[in-house]
């Protein structure tokens, strides 16, 4: 595997009206970077890692949970700012035609649409491809086991990673049929750590536990409502909620997202990492993927307010070195 950073250390975009808060010397301490699971909200993973590049704390490890991984491949992979322009070009219309409604196998949406457009950017990309060591963390169905996946191509890993259980259809893979790996690692902290990492920071987006997560608000209709009651815009109002009530896929997503916020607060209390990013992302509902500017946005401020305390953790791990 191949250990450059130099391109993921360039992705660091342009930003005016913050403070500028920069590390003062070169660390040598191995930086791992957990990312989360969150949905939407995982848009936010963006704006971490470019504010941490330009900042100089620069992440030789990689791990990622469902949008995590995603966004924590695409890095690794040197195409965050692709991901970042698919991201910010997303309107509510194009959400809805990327929801492939499937009546067969394990889930509502088939994936194949947004399979297509992940091949786009990863298409036969390996993870020996990669600038930096990454782990994909999935579950396997019929075990419940952890699976940690880091060999063979990257986008089908990524895609059972975000598998989420009634939504996505699991994704067969290496032999096993895999599903969200939030099931059971929602913030992968132990797999930075088992790539070498000597300064851990995890991105956890679920601390907003009453923040908007069960009820997915409606901003208006998609198509005309006098097409009846089994058009694809009234069935997709079904699924996604309208007004004051959910639809059945932000019941399921909302029921998920509070048991995984449980869950990550167990492994997190086991195995804590040395810095933990909370971006701030209350007003933006689990299926809300085209407020990704305004969750970018938020991460970038989570870790302005967490830069000192990164400083300050390399400063100690630089002086136990010395000893």
């Amino acid at each position: 595997m191949q250990n450059d950073t130099s391109s993921p250390g360039s992705v660091a975009a342009e930003h005016s009206g913050a403070e500028t808060y920069e590390i003062r010397k070169h660390h040598h301490a191995l930086i791992g970077l957990a990312l989360g699971a969150g949905a939407a909200r995982g848009w936010a993973h963006i704006g971490v890692i470019e504010r941490l590049v330009e900042a100089g704390i620069a992440p030789r490890v990689v791990a990622g949970t469902s949008i995590g991984a995603l966004v924590g491949g695409c890095y690794a992979a040197g195409r965050l700012e692709e991901l970042k322009a698919f991201a910010a070009s997303l309107t509510r219309r194009k959400i809805f035609s990327f929801l492939d409604i499937s009546w067969t196998g394990g889930g509502l949406i088939s994936g194949d649409r947004l399979t297509g457009l992940l091949d786009e950017q990863l298409k036969d990309v390996r993870f020996s491809d990669l600038q930096l060591p990454f782990v994909c963390i999935a579950t396997e169905l019929m075990t419940g086991h952890e699976i940690w996946l880091r060999e063979g191509e990257v986008a089908p890993a990524i895609r059972a990673s975000y598998a989420l259980p009634g939504v996505f259809k699991p994704v067969h893979h290496n032999s096993r049929w895999l599903i969200d790996g939030a099931v059971v690692n929602p913030i992968p902290v132990s797999a930075c750590r088992a790539m070498g990492a000597r300064l851990v920071i995890a991105v956890n987006l679920n601390s907003d536990a009453f923040g908007g997560t069960v009820i997915q608000q409606s901003r208006g209709r998609t198509g005309d409502p006098r097409r009846g009651p089994h058009s694809s815009s009234s069935m997709l109002r079904q699924l996604i909620g309208s007004g004051d009530e959910p639809g059945l896929t932000t019941v399921l997503v909302a029921a998920f997202n509070i048991s995984q916020d449980r869950l990550a607060r167990s492994r997190l209390a086991g195995d804590p990492p040395d810095v933990n990013i909370v971006p701030r992302t209350p007003d933006i509902g689990l299926f809300e993927f085209d407020k990704a500017q305004e969750a970018i946005e938020s991460g970038r401020e989570a870790v302005d307010r967490m830069l000192p305390d990164i400083e300050y953790a390399l400063e100690v791990l630089d002086r136990a070195a010395e000893y």
